[in-house]
């Protein structure tokens, strides 16, 4: 069997197109919102991403879960220089933070 797409099949797209779409489909819908969760590690540095993922964009109040108390904690100390960082990166698209503790799964 052939690597090659058959005849006909639409070209690839990026990744980002269909992460834009989904994301517009959960009414995240501007290019700066689907930065912020694409550019998230790039923009808040590996340690920051490695234990805290952005979830979801509301009223420009940015809901992240933690991986632990601690990093809630470190986040909560960090959130001025963390919305600093985003502004300067994305714009002010995010005001504020709401941290939360990810359950165990």
């Amino acid at each position: 069997m052939s690597a090659e797409r058959p005849r006909g099949d639409r070209p690839l797209r990026p990744l980002s197109d269909a992460l834009g779409r989904a994301l517009r489909g959960l009414r995240v819908a501007d290019n700066s919102s689907t930065s912020l969760f694409t550019r998230w590690r790039d923009v808040v540095g590996e340690a920051v991403a490695d234990n805290a993922t952005p979830v979801r964009l509301e009223k420009k109040r940015l809901i992240v879960e933690v991986t632990d108390p601690a990093w809630a904690t470190q986040l909560r100390f960090l959130e001025s220089t963390l919305l600093a960082t985003l502004r300067d990166a994305l714009g002010d698209e995010v005001d504020a933070f709401d941290v939360r503790v990810r359950r165990p799964r």
